[in-house]
């Protein structure tokens, strides 16, 4: 698929991390898997294509067939990558097992020498066509090991569990999940407008690049969505089934569990209450389960719980498959009894306020984890939201300064006459999290301005801060 040149200008911005983290790898002595996962269109495959620049390697992009098949790709893949009138190695012919194969490339690795990258794209497809590689490949890591050769296999894959082997476990050299760009990497990619137009652009579209690359930053949102997803031929109007249907063989349960949590993150029971043909909530698990190795789903703990705690959230992953599962999937299940047009007006617009405000505390915690430091000297170390029978609090965590924080989001502003720090202080009396520190930030993120008196409520608070649309996009408000 083409991908612009902005989209991969802004991807990099993007992955910076990503990016560090997978050449760090490629840079050890030592051999070993390296594993790369993430949704599909999440840009997996350009990052490792940026990554391995500079090494010498070979990316291969394995087909959807039997082993044979695979082997035999992968054999012309090592002879068209071979170098010219090379004596090290022998020809690879198309029947060779996966031992000589591994073999082959690990003589691409002189000892002591530069390493040699081997990124085996669409691996979920090894495990779909039942290949035996995991053996041989740890016996050929063990061997460049003893004899100092810097062989790196990449194992690229949508789904996480297909990369899962025991036999590979301490060959591990990393694992690099892929998630959407966050709201500042995304924002060339949208359609242009203020700091609140962008922020709830981003909650209609998301951050997966295959997604941004069709949309037209030049016109509104409105228009993007007409053209792109309510459209009878538009090139999105189809794009969750497009996720779904290539991995499930009955996909309608999986529908239902993702249409009830596209109106907002959910507990089990109410997940449960969305299926309505799963008779006991236990039932609901799989069904979570796959759609988080699918990378669909995150599955969220309050900070104050512990690892194996049942307090559990789960979210959609990227806000185009949230807004796509609440507006696209009725529209197209309707009938398109409306007109693109008179969709938008009367079901889409009335609702997108409510569909932002439930994305609005993910924009908020990633701008914690990334961008923190622009208004506190430091970035989150630790983040996420905080949870209980009596309190919530959609932000909270730990800046890398030692310093604890509290936040509560407000997409379409404060009730007018409400304080806006007594119910985020009633929480935080709650919660044992944090407690102890030296300081403690309470934060006011919203996307409206608030009203004066609001201002000074918080003005008057050294512990506090409000963070509004323009901070989150990096507006300078000078």
């Amino acid at each position: 698929m083409r991908i612009s040149t902005a989209l991969q200008a802004m991807l990099f911005i993007g992955r910076s991390r990503e990016l560090g983290r997978l050449r760090a790898a490629f840079d050890q002595r030592e051999a070993s898997v390296v594993n790369v996962s993430g949704l599909r269109g999440v840009g997996k495959t350009a990052l490792l294509t940026r990554a391995v620049e500079g090494f010498d390697a070979l990316h291969l992009r394995l087909p959807p067939l039997p082993d044979p098949a695979q082997r035999e790709a992968l054999a012309a893949a090592l002879r068209r990558s071979s170098p010219p009138e090379s004596e090290s190695e022998a020809p690879v012919s198309g029947g060779t097992s996966w031992a000589d194969l591994f073999a082959t490339a690990l003589r691409r690795a002189e000892p002591g020498g530069a390493p040699y990258v081997l990124v085996l794209d669409d691996a979920h497809r090894l495990r779909q066509a039942r290949s035996r590689y995991q053996a041989p490949l740890r016996s050929v890591l063990e061997l460049a090991r003893a004899s100092g050769r810097a062989l790196h296999v990449v194992l690229l894959s949508h789904s996480p569990s297909s990369m899962a082997s025991p036999k590979l476990a301490d060959m591990l050299g990393g694992h690099v999940d892929v998630g959407p760009l966050p709201f500042r990497s995304a924002i060339p990619l949208l359609p242009r407008g203020h700091p609140r137009d962008l922020v709830q652009a981003y909650a209609v579209f998301g951050g997966i690049p295959r997604i941004l690359n069709m949309v037209d930053p030049s016109t509104t949102l409105g228009t993007n969505l007409r053209n792109l997803v309510f459209d009878a031929n538009g090139r999105l109007a189809e794009a969750g089934r497009d996720w779904l249907e290539p991995d499930l063989q009955i996909p309608a349960r999986y529908y239902a569990v993702l249409a009830t949590l596209s109106t907002g993150e959910a507990d089990w029971r109410t997940v449960h209450e969305g299926v309505a043909d799963l008779t006991t909530s236990g039932q609901v698990a799989p069904y979570l389960q796959r759609l988080h190795e699918l990378g669909l789903l995150d599955i969220r703990r309050s900070m104050d719980t512990k690892p194996r705690s049942r307090s559990r959230r789960y979210r959609i992953t990227d806000p185009f498959l949230a807004f796509w599962f609440r507006f696209v999937l009725p529209y197209l299940q309707n009938g398109r009894g409306l007109d693109a047009a008179e969709y938008l007006n009367e079901v889409v617009r009335p609702k997108l306020d409510a569909h932002t405000d439930g994305i609005f505390p993910a924009i908020c915690r990633d701008f914690m984890r990334l961008d923190a430091i622009e208004a506190f000297g430091a970035n989150a170390r630790e983040g996420g939201s905080l949870w209980g029978k009596d309190y919530r609090v959609d932000v909270a965590g730990i800046l890398s300064s030692g310093a604890a924080y509290y936040g509560d989001c407000f997409w379409a502003g404060l009730p007018s006459k409400s304080h806006p720090l007594e119910q985020l202080d009633a929480a935080i009396r709650e919660t044992r999290y944090g407690f102890g520190r030296d300081q403690r930030v309470r934060l006011i993120f919203t996307g409206r301005p608030l009203r004066r008196v609001q201002r000074r409520q918080v003005a008057r608070r050294l512990d506090a801060r409000v963070v509004d649309a323009d901070a989150l996009a990096g507006v300078d408000d000078a």
